[in-house]
C-alpha cells in the first residue's frame, strides 16, 4: 500500500508521532512518503498562533506535494491550537487535490487536551468533503512514547 503522511509540526510533537507512524507502516511493508507542511512565515508567539488558528488563518506555504492521486491512504497530522488544526494544515487542505477513493486517518497532538475532538472533527469534515473515507481519528499527548503510539494505532492499521 502506498501511504502519504502529511503533517505540520511547530514544537516537534507532531513530527515525533509522524516518525513513529512512518516506522510502523514501513514495518508492515507500506511504501511511505512524508509531506511536511511548512508556512512561509509563522508567528513564534503561541498566543498569536492560537489567534491565527481561532480566526481560521490560511498562511502561504512553501511548495509541497499537493497531488495525492498516487496514494491509497492518507494520514493527516496537526497540533491542536485553539480547538482547531494549525492554520498551515487548513491551507494545505484547501490546496491539495481530490482525495476521492482514498482512506484517511486524522491525528492530532496536544498538551492540555482541550479541543482535540473538535480539531479532529474539523479535519475529518474537510477530508470527507475532498472525497476521502476517514477510517479513524486519534490523538496523542505531548511526549507520548512510541509504544503507546503503536498501541493506539494497532486496531486502525488492520482496517
Amino acid at each position: 500500500m502506498k501511504t502519504a503522511i502529511i503533517y505540520y509540526s511547530y514544537t516537534g510533537n507532531t513530527h515525533h508521532v509522524t516518525q513513529v507512524i512512518d516506522n510502523i507502516l514501513k514495518e508492515m511493508g507500506d511504501e511511505v512518503v512524508i509531506v511536511r507542511i511548512r508556512p512561509l512565515k509563522e508567528a513564534t508567539n503561541f498566543l498569536i498562533q492560537c489567534k491565527e488558528a481561532f480566526f481560521d488563518s490560511k498562511p502561504a506555504l512553501y511548495r509541497t506535494l499537493l497531488d495525492l492521486k498516487d496514494f491509497d491512504r492518507i494520514f493527516l497530522g496537526s497540533p491542536v491550537w485553539a480547538f482547531k488544526p494549525a492554520p498551515a494544515v487548513n491551507t494545505y487542505l484547501d490546496n491539495c487535490g481530490s482525495l476521492e477513493g482514498k482512506t484517511a486517518v486524522c491525528f492530532v497532538t496536544y498538551g492540555s487536551g482541550a479541543g482535540k475532538e473538535k480539531a479532529l472533527e474539523i479535519m475529518e469534515k474537510v477530508l470527507q468533503t475532498k472525497g476521502a473515507r476517514v477510517i479513524a481519528k486519534v490523538s496523542f499527548q505531548q511526549g507520548e512514547d512510541a509504544a503507546n503510539i503503536k498501541r493506539k494505532l494497532s486496531g486502525i492499521l488492520s482496517k
